[in-house]
């Protein structure tokens, strides 16, 4: 019957923390969202630093070619960071690519 119990509070754990690392995960894209935003609006801008209730978000804007700019987001939440890399195409305004680091 213990043995159960425990069982049954390990998966409910376990179930817990997943939803946590999932929020987490999520809200991290919705603020880099935020950031992708604004540079599409102001493909001119400069780089970049937000601050929200997530964390801050540091936004690079770097200019790969005279087409392609790339757009380096680090998203500081207490002491972990989040780092994605988008792939910008000034001349039709669009987002090329994303990539996630670890």
């Amino acid at each position: 019957m213990s043995a159960a119990a425990v069982t049954a509070t390990d998966a409910a754990v376990t179930k817990m923390k997943t939803a946590d690392q999932l929020t987490e995960y999520y809200e991290m894209r919705l603020v880099e969202l935020m950031a992708v935003r604004f540079v599409l609006k102001n493909p001119d801008t400069a780089s970049f630093t937000m601050k929200t209730n997530k964390g801050t978000t540091d936004v690079q804007l770097l200019d790969q070619s005279e087409i392609e700019r790339s757009i380096r987001i680090t998203t500081t939440r207490g002491k972990r960071q989040f780092y994605a890399t988008f792939l910008y195409n000034k001349e039709n305004n669009r987002l090329t690519k994303r990539i996630e680091h670890q």
